[in-house]
């Protein structure tokens, strides 16, 4: 029968049945890339902020780098950017420049940021609990900004992000599976009421994201 493209010429469609239109792939533009890195790096930002008020750690690099910053005492955002850099040789081999340059961008800004906010701000009582839930809702909400526009947060994100967009493996369920080695070396650092916290933050963050960042549910690239 007759059918529509998104040009609105028409078509023979094989469906006796049904009369399809085909819309019109939607699109980032430079400002909406930008704005939405942003809010990716601010977002992420944040929610390492509330861990670090707490005493707490979350998974994937950022994990790694609060444990050991937690052991040496080396400041959490000079750990984050080194721990990130081996990252980059696979982004730039398998996923592209562009991808390469948007992530080093961001985790230098989160880098920077996540430094400069406890000096910014401070909170004079936060339940532990209650900042893992958080900061779990603010870092997933960031990572999947800054996923969304063609960036990521470094280390284990832009293997997450490679292996969905090549095989649709939830981001989510791969860093849950890294989480499982930083917070095993966690328990060397933290006190038993800190690490569940933690736990729960991370598990809060990797479900947030795994159920969220779904190609078939955002359609703009």
């Amino acid at each position: 029968m007759i059918g529509m493209t998104n040009n609105s010429a028409p078509t023979i469609s094989s469906s006796p049945t049904s009369i399809i239109y085909e819309r019109p792939k939607a699109a980032h533009s430079v400002f909406d890339n930008l704005q939405g890195q942003l809010f990716g790096v601010v977002m992420t930002s944040f929610g390492i902020a509330i861990l670090h008020a707490a005493g707490l750690v979350t998974g994937q690099a950022a994990g790694l780098s609060f444990v050991i910053s937690y052991a040496t005492g080396i400041d959490f955002g000079i750990l984050f950017f080194l721990v990130n850099l081996p990252f980059y040789l696979l982004a730039l081999a398998r996923i592209g420049v562009g991808f390469t340059v948007k992530s080093l961008i961001a985790v230098t800004g989160i880098s920077v940021l996540s430094s400069l906010l406890p000096s910014m701000m401070s909170f004079s009582a936060i339940n532990p609990y209650v900042a893992a839930v958080l900061a779990g809702f603010c870092v997933g909400i960031g990572v999947i900004g800054l996923f969304r526009h063609g960036a990521s947060g470094g280390g284990i994100g832009i293997l997450a992000f490679y292996l969905q967009e090549k095989t649709g493996f939830r981001a989510g369920w791969l860093q849950a599976l890294f989480d499982l080695g930083v917070f095993s070396a966690a328990a060397f650092v933290l006190e038993w009421p800190a690490l569940l916290a933690s736990i729960l933050g991370a598990a809060v963050l990797n479900a947030f994201v795994a159920f969220n960042h779904r190609a078939d549910w955002y359609v703009a690239r």
